[in-house]
């Protein structure tokens, strides 16, 4: 089943209001494929390794919500930037900030995930 770039953002946006923001971290797996691609070195691949690194954004005090401040896709690939916050880093310690997304979509679930991280430089 093919999806439209239109169909892909909604699918998209749906994730991060449902999943992501809200921390349903088993919810993903009615986004997600099993075998789910991740190409950050800091989150394990396959779907369980997404489920382990949103649950980490919910585990402090304050979760990490993101803002999708720009979306566009083209064929199956979704990318967007978000400006996040929240987050129990601790004082002095570096903060993600800004991300770029880019994922591909196959068959209305996620296959693939790239992203670039901004940091906010530690406060003296």
């Amino acid at each position: 089943m093919s999806t439209t770039p239109e169909e892909n953002k909604a699918i998209v946006r749906e994730i991060f209001d449902k999943v992501i923001n809200r921390g349903d971290w088993e919810l993903a797996a009615k986004y997600y494929k099993e075998d789910y691609i991740q190409h950050n070195p800091h989150v394990p691949q396959g779907l369980a390794g997404l489920q382990g690194a949103i649950r980490a954004l919910h585990s402090g005090k304050t979760p990490m919500q993101a803002e999708i401040k720009l979306m566009n896709a083209e064929d199956d690939m979704v990318w967007l930037l978000l400006e996040w916050s929240g987050g129990d880093a601790p004082e002095g310690a570096p903060r993600m900030t800004a991300t770029a997304e880019i994922f591909r979509v196959e068959d209305g679930m996620m296959a693939e995930h790239w992203d670039v991280i901004q940091i906010e430089k530690p406060r003296s």
